[in-house]
This record gives structure tokens, C-alpha cells and sequence, in this order.
């Protein structure tokens, strides 16, 4: 968990972040050391945002000598987190410059993200769990991708993608495997393909049948 955590913080950047669905807080942690004005800690349960708060307000305390808490927010070094409860940027009083929506159906984060077009971020960190192609489709009519890869973590592969305000064109190849990954065809890629590889041959239903052409056509990019 903690390499794909890492990687999700080092993509993050801007000086107002949102965190949204920040579970158990592990990433906030990660990032309050970063330079940053303010991070929203948002849950969308009171019974979740309070298990991030405790989390979150123990490692602060941990980290920096000087940590005041005024209400729903712990101020240290200039730094702020506000502890949100919010059903996705719902109840955001700003929009901020970064969000981080992991660990979630891809038709969720897309339902969040443009559910009001008001509120959409300058850039976007996502870690889609499912349906990543539908929300690469949909990411393009407002985003660039700018970063978009295959990490093993923990026994799992996870999709991560970056992307700023803009509009982006992809191919049918790259709404369905990314398009930084059929650039890099880095080594975790090529086993994430085998796997899939090795579903489709045993499924052998039409939909999978043509994934797998799908796979020979990227396979045939990098042999």
C-alpha cells in the first residue's frame, strides 16, 4: 500500500489539495510534509471522517512541535488541514487546485468529479478501481492525461492516472490501457497484460476475445 500511496502523493501538486474519500488518512499523512497552504480531509460518513481526523491529528502531533486545532482544523507551519465531511467536492467552500479520488469504482469518480462543473479541480490524481476506460473517455472532454500507469502493489495492479485542465484525443488503444503505459511499456506494464492475458483465455467469451487482439496489437509495439 505504501508504494502505491507514494506514488499518488508525488503526483500531487498545487497548494490547495483535496483528499476525497481519504479513508483511513494514510495519504494525508504523506502529504501534510509536503508544501502545501491547505489539505480538505473529506469522507462522505461522520463515523469515516472521524477515524481520518484521529489518524491524521495523531501524526501531525507526532511530527511538529507546534499544533494548534481550531474546530474542524489543525494549523502547524503555516499549513492547515481541514477535516471535511463531504459527499464528494459537495460541501468544498473553494475549488482546489489538486484533488485525489483512489480506491474507487471508475463510474464513481467520474460521477464525483463532474457532477458539478463548477468545482472541477486544475488537476486531477485518480485511482480508479474498475470501469477505467469509461473514465478515461470521459476524463478527455475536460483533461489532459498527462501521466497514466500500471503499479504493483501488495499482490495488485492499480491504474493511476494524472491529468490537468485541457482536452486530450485518444486512441481506442489508449482509452484501454492508458496512454503513458503504450509509450513506457515499462515491466510492471507487460505483466499487468499478461495477467489480463490470462483471463481472457479462460473466460473465452466474445468481450474477451476481443481483448486479447487488443493485447497482440500492444504486444506487437514492443517485440
Amino acid at each position: 500500500m505504501k508504494k502505491r500511496l507514494s506514488k499518488l502523493c508525488s503526483l500531487v501538486e498545487g497548494k490547495t489539495i483535496a483528499d476525497i474519500g481519504c479513508d483511513h488518512g494514510y495519504l494525508c499523512e504523506m502529504l501534510v510534509e509536503r508544501d502545501f497552504d491547505k489539505i480538505f480531509a473529506c469522507e462522505v460518513t461522520t463515523n469515516n471522517l472521524e477515524k481520518a481526523k484521529e489518524n491524521i491529528t495523531n501524526y501531525v502531533h507526532r511530527k511538529f512541535k507546534s499544533v494548534t486545532t481550531e474546530q474542524s482544523v489543525l494549523i502547524f507551519k503555516n499549513h492547515k488541514v481541514e477535516f471535511v465531511l463531504s459527499d464528494g467536492f459537495n460541501n468544498l467552500q473553494i475549488v482546489p487546485d489538486c484533488a485525489i479520488i483512489a480506491g474507487m469504482g471508475g463510474e464513481l469518480i467520474a460521477d464525483i468529479l463532474f457532477r458539478d462543473m463548477t468545482k472541477l479541480p486544475q488537476v486531477v490524481v485518480l485511482q480508479p478501481m474498475s470501469k477505467i476506460e469509461l473514465l478515461r473517455s470521459k476524463l478527455i472532454e475536460y483533461y489532459e492525461i498527462i501521466e497514466d500507469e500500471v503499479l504493483f502493489d501488495c499482490g495488485k495492479y492499480y491504474n493511476i492516472i494524472k491529468a490537468k485542465r485541457g482536452k486530450d484525443n485518444l486512441t481506442e488503444l489508449e482509452v484501454k490501457f492508458g496512454k503513458t503505459n503504450l509509450q513506457n511499456l515499462s515491466p510492471e506494464f507487460k505483466e499487468y497484460l499478461k495477467k489480463i492475458k490470462r483471463v481472457a483465455k479462460e473466460i473465452k467469451t466474445k468481450q474477451y476475445e476481443d481483448l486479447l487482439l487488443q493485447i497482440e496489437k500492444v504486444e506487437e509495439m514492443y517485440e
